[in-house]
């Protein structure tokens, strides 16, 4: 029925919608003219495999690669029609995104996690931005709607898919993503587009770049806002959402052989949230999270030989979440004040050296400081800090034309855990030009964050609680405790085999690879209330829990039919086992999905795009009413138009074209709680660069 469904909507998609579509936009005043060349759709045969940095920081081609790459490159960012990165990143084969609404009233907040594990925060996988790391210091995962970078900006987006600490530390545990950006030069001149659409969708952005000698710059800003998700049932679902981002990049050229790169930015976002959705008294309120980042790189190009990289970055997360609880008397009103606001300072020196043709190496070191105040989580006023300290080295070894070695290892020191090496090693073996074998084994640790290592939170309901004639308890008081919960963690260790193919069939335009893994998780950090001795109270402690086992089967095709069209496709197969609950960890990920997306060149005027996603049931670990099997269509429509000032494009975006769907909680075990599911969108994208 899933293949008769598919072909179905494909064939109404663009033999059905697309004409009607381009009826409708024609007869805009656009005054339309040829494509501008800098849109024109230039595709040739015979394409080469993708280059990516994302493996070992050395640029390589992904077949030789010593981990998997997806490469998100930015026609297939355009063409997606996304307004936000997680969109996107359903294309990556095993990689799970939803939008956190569950009963427990938690902040609502895009997740993306790899292999499944995961609740809203998402601590297994490292994300960074031209390698700088964005994951949270505190609770771990990212606000992917207040980080401040513009999709528009994106040139592409790199997924390694598994552990991958002996390139890029900490955190890098099942997966790690990262997000190159456009360089300075690339985006000269004014460009805006807007979104206007459903659910109250507001966006606008702005661009301006330029140059003065050896020097380039860009200054991005815009804001995004729409209502979020919608509730299926009586309960309303307060979600809104404000965010608004400023971010620029200066590159300087100090000379032929040093380059000083300069990025910046400022983000907040308002987020409505409500911790009992239909209480007497209910606990609703407007969360809002500020950004701030610098980031500062000098390369040196010293020979052929040596390159020399530093760079420093600064993260700055303030997240404000106090609000006033106000129950009727005799009680008082108390103010719960759960702001957050994190630190972290990173500086980093890496040595490539590239002695010959064969021998490619690079190592380096990094320290980097954590810096939290969290008042109510952490028991104390004061700032709580973690230190850490790391070395690193990566190798390529081309052992002769049809053998090349990947190594690489990282140590790391940090103030939670004792010292740990994390190695990689693989071996690529290319049969000829068409196709290679790569296998593989690697070790990653995460240690804990700071939530994790001292949170020393309770709340105590034996010394003030008063209940009324309708039999409603209140605690006026929010009690501090001082028990060290969270002693003697470990870290989470993952051991991960691979094997791994590549291909390239129909003269190198269709490119293949498929990957097996299986990996060995120990030690999972989970949290767990547990009774305080000599009192009625719990206090919730993080302990190292279960360990687990995944095996997973990935495939990836990307398709250049001809000039004009384009099919992406993946898929994935994900079987978990514990040694714990086995409604847990091992229903935390679909066991199947896939997705393809088709880019469609018409004419020089028109284009479009059609996606279609699958993914089977699964629960995210904090939501215990999980979600169903669920499918989504995305139809996306393309008019350039170039003026005698100016060149731009007006599409008209579909989303969830298939009905509504839940990807995250979508039976709620609380009565009070909604039912909330992704619904029907549409929306006009305008584009114009002058």
């Amino acid at each position: 029925m899933k293949i008769i469904r598919i072909n179905t909507f494909f064939n109404i998609g663009f033999h059905v919608c697309l004409p009607g579509l381009l009826i409708f936009i024609n007869s805009l005043p656009l005054y339309a003219h040829d494509l501008p060349a800098e849109h024109e759709h230039e595709h040739e045969l015979f394409f080469d495999m993708p280059i990516v940095l994302s493996a070992n920081r050395l640029e390589q081609p992904a077949s030789s690669a010593g981990a998997s790459i997806t490469v998100i490159d930015r026609e297939t960012i355009i063409a997606s029609g996304a307004r936000t990165i997680p969109e996107i990143l359903r294309l990556v084969p095993g990689m799970q995104v939803g939008f956190s609404g569950n009963e427990f009233g938690d902040e609502p907040q895009y997740v993306v996690t790899y292999h499944g594990h995961s609740d809203q925060y998402s601590r297994q996988m490292q994300v960074l931005i031209d390698g700088r790391s964005i994951y949270e210091p505190f609770r771990g995962g990212v606000n992917w709607k207040s980080i401040p970078v513009n999709i528009n900006d994106i040139e592409r987006i790199e997924v390694s898919r598994g552990p991958n600490m002996a390139t890029y530390g900490t955190n890098s545990f099942q997966a790690a993503i990262n997000i190159i950006t456009r360089t300075a030069a690339e985006d000269q001149g004014s460009f805006i587009q807007t979104n206007i659409g459903s659910d109250d969708i507001r966006d606008i952005t702005y661009r301006y770049g330029g140059s003065s000698g050896n020097l380039d710059y860009r200054i991005t800003a815009a804001t995004l806002n729409d209502a979020g998700l919608d509730s299926a049932n009586q309960y309303d679902y307060p979600d809104d959402t404000q965010s608004n981002n400023i971010d620029y990049r200066l590159d300087y050229q100090l000379n032929n052989n040093n380059t000083i790169s300069y990025q910046g930015g400022y983000g907040k976002n308002h987020q409505q949230t409500d911790r009992n959705h239909s209480g007497e008294y209910p606990l609703a309120r407007t969360v809002e999270n500020t950004r701030i980042f610098q980031f500062v790189k000098w390369e040196s190009v010293i020979n052929q030989k040596n390159t020399v990289l530093l760079q420093y970055y600064y993260n700055l997360s303030d997240k404000k979440d106090s609000s006033l609880v106000d129950i009727p008397p005799p009680f008082d009103p108390f103010t719960l004040d759960g702001d957050i606001r994190t630190e972290r300072h990173n500086f980093e020196f890496t040595h490539f050296f590239t002695p010959d043709e064969n021998f490619r190496f690079l190592w380096g070191a990094s320290t980097q400081l954590d810096v939290a105040l969290a008042p109510l989580y952490l028991g104390t006023a004061d700032k709580v800090k973690n230190n850490q300290l790391r070395g690193f080295a990566n190798i390529e070894w081309h052992l002769d034309q049809q053998n090349i070695i990947n190594a690489g290892a990282l140590v790391e020191n940090n103030d939670y855990t004792p010292t740990d090496l994390s190695p990689r090693l693989s071996l690529t073996h290319v049969f000829n030009e068409h196709h290679s074998v790569r296998i593989g084994i690697s070790q990653a640790i995460r240690n804990p964050f700071i939530f994790e290592g001292d949170a020393d939170t309770f709340i105590n309901q034996e010394l003030t609680v008063n209940t009324n004639p309708a039999g409603i308890i209140y605690t006026d008081q929010i009690y501090l405790g001082s028990i060290p919960a969270n002693i003697d963690l470990q870290n989470e260790k993952i051991t991960s085999y691979e094997i791994a193919y590549y291909g390239r069939f129909i003269d190198s335009n269709l490119l293949f690879n498929a990957r097996f893994s299986h990996d060995e998780i120990t030690n999972f950090i989970r949290a767990k209330y547990v009774d305080i001795p000599s009192t009625q109270d719990q206090s919730y402690v993080f302990m190292n829990t279960d360990d687990t086992t995944t095996n997973g089967l990935e495939l990836e095709l990307d398709y250049h039919i001809d000039p004009t069209l384009r099919l992406i496709a993946s898929g994935a197969v994900i079987n978990i086992q514990s040694d714990g609950d086995p409604n847990f960890f091992p229903v935390s990920a679909p066991q199947h999905s896939f997705s393809f997306m088709t880019i469609k060149q018409f004419n020089e005027k028109y284009n479009g795009s059609l996606a279609y996603y699958y993914v089977d049931a699964f629960k995210w670990t904090d939501a215990p009413g999980g979600i169903s099997e669920y499918d989504t269509l995305d139809l996306r429509l393309s008019r350039n138009f170039k003026l005698d000032w100016s060149n731009g494009s007006l599409s008209l975006v579909l989303k969830n074209m298939l009905g509504d769907y839940s990807d995250y909680q979508e039976n709620p075990s609380a009565a009070t709680a909604p039912k909330v599911v992704n619904s029907k969108l549409a929306y006009v994208d305008f584009r114009l660069n002058f």
